[in-house]
């Protein structure tokens, strides 16, 4: 089984790529915030964004929970915008010891960022490269072989708050890179609503309306019809939407609910 976690679609594109060349299904890992992820499959992959150098929090969180087999061939592919995944590969083999597991290889996968800008150009080049490394991942994917030493560290208490991702200044900059405005061109229409993994937006009045718990995916800001949503940071209140190409938007809203067509 492979488990996902996208905004833009660039994880999902790349997990439903794997999962036809593995041949292995693949699901939406949001549909175990309320339950433990147990998997007894050989092998177990996980496929989602690098956000700010480690994993996305709401990940880290279901990960704590996950059980998997000891011998289980466990893999990760992140997705980025600088093709470099920080400190991501040692959080979720720390996260899945917490229950006996590990993680036995890990990829970077550079594509067009959901937060930081890149070109037309750029993103171009990202997406046209991209099938043959995924090409290169299954290649290793399929011997098995371990390109990630454990590191026999298991995971403290508080293991989700005390992490790099959530030092104090990391946590600074998360917070601020969370707020959103939604200006007057918002219909009321619920697609961002819709795409939230943590069911952050609702409706109100008519407008949309963020709540506390935003998971910084920024589908919200990418899917909007209307692109009503805007961070507020100057330098990205600009930041044109984009999202993968070959990912619709019912597909995203699948993935949230746990299936994958």
């Amino acid at each position: 089984m492979i488990y996902c976690f996208t905004g833009t679609g660039n994880s999902l594109w790349a997990a439903k790529e794997l999962g036809k060349i593995l041949g292995t299904p693949v699901e939406g890992l949001i549909k175990y915030r309320n339950m433990p992820l147990e998997c007894q499959d050989d092998m177990v992959g996980f496929v989602f964004p690098t956000y700010m150098g480690d994993i996305p929090w709401i990940v880290k969180e279901i990960l704590v929970k996950a059980k998997v087999r000891t011998d289980s061939y466990v893999f990760l592919v992140m997705t980025s915008n600088n093709g470099q995944s920080g400190r991501s590969f040692q959080s979720v083999d720390e996260a899945l010891q917490i229950n006996g597991g590990h993680l036995c290889a890990g990829f970077d996968l550079q594509m067009p960022g959901n937060c930081l800008i890149s070109s037309a150009e750029e993103n171009q080049k990202r997406l046209a490269q991209a099938p043959s490394v995924i090409k290169e991942i299954s290649e290793t994917i399929c011997r098995k072989r371990m390109l990630y030493e454990p590191s026999g560290k298991k995971a403290e208490t508080g293991f989700v708050e005390k992490s790099y991702f959530y030092g104090t200044h990391s946590l600074k900059r998360l917070t601020l890179m969370k707020n959103f405005r939604v200006t007057k061109d918002c219909i009321g229409c619920g697609v961002c609503a819709s795409v939230c993994p943590t069911d952050n937006i609702v409706i109100n009045g008519g407008k949309a309306v963020h709540k506390e718990q935003c998971a910084a995916c920024y589908a919200c800001l990418h899917w909007c019809p209307k692109h009503a949503v805007k961070l507020k940071v100057p330098t990205l209140s600009k930041r044109p939407q984009y999202h993968h190409p070959k990912i619709s938007l019912q597909n995203v809203k699948e993935l949230k609910e746990g299936e994958v067509s």
